[in-house]
């Protein structure tokens, strides 16, 4: 399914086809359309990558963002952040990344607001660790998982491919949110519209 009023969402979990996909901007978006009716609401983004230094502070780009929606402090919203911009795997040099922090970090901003949104870092698949991987920690968290597709060229095979293995993994699948990052881009509607109809044909059947 296909969504476009972000207001009726449930709590839930962002993730993308790839990198760059624009799942900030997104999750600001559905961050706003809750406040505007009136919720309570968080963000989370459990693993950032990329460190930037804001008035001599490292923080995350997009739990800055995120904050500057909710008013939350950045720590609450991002507890792990490397300052390498790569996999977290990768970039994970001096602060091992831990689930059940992650897990109770949750808890904690669940209990005090209407809707929490948590978002991920990098695509479904991305190593977190030796041990986990960023679907791990979703399935772990639980909420309905939405993927964000960044229209563009590769967008269709991405998406597919995304939410197949999103399927196989749990029973979380809520849906998909088509993001435009180009307007100048001549195949918009035609990239949407086949992705629209292969998922209800082809995607959800074959879970």
């Amino acid at each position: 399914m296909r969504i476009t009023d972000y207001s009726q969402l449930p709590s839930c979990f962002i993730t993308a086809t790839d990198t760059d996909a624009g799942k900030t901007h997104v999750a600001c978006e559905i961050l706003r359309a809750w406040q505007k009716h009136g919720l309570s609401v968080a963000a989370f983004k459990p693993i950032a990558t990329g460190a930037i230094s804001h008035k001599n502070q490292r923080v995350s780009e997009d739990a800055f963002k995120l904050s500057a929606v909710t008013g939350q402090s950045l720590n609450e919203i991002n507890p792990f952040l490397y300052d390498k911009p790569a996999s977290p795997h990768i970039a994970d040099t001096d602060q091992t990344f831990n689930l059940t922090e992650c897990l109770n970090h949750f808890t904690q901003l669940q209990q005090h607001v209407d809707r929490v949104l948590v978002e991920g870092v990098g695509g479904w698949c991305v190593p977190l660790s030796d041990t986990w991987m960023l679907k791990d920690l979703a399935v772990a968290i639980g909420l309905p998982v939405i993927m964000v597709s960044r229209i563009g060229l590769g967008c269709i095979n991405h998406s597919l491919l995304t939410v197949k293995q999103i399927q196989r993994d749990c029973d979380l699948w809520h849906g998909w949110i088509a993001n435009c990052m180009d307007a100048n881009f001549p195949d918009i509607e035609t990239n949407i519209k086949a992705i629209e109809r292969r998922m209800t044909s082809d995607t959800v059947k074959g879970h």
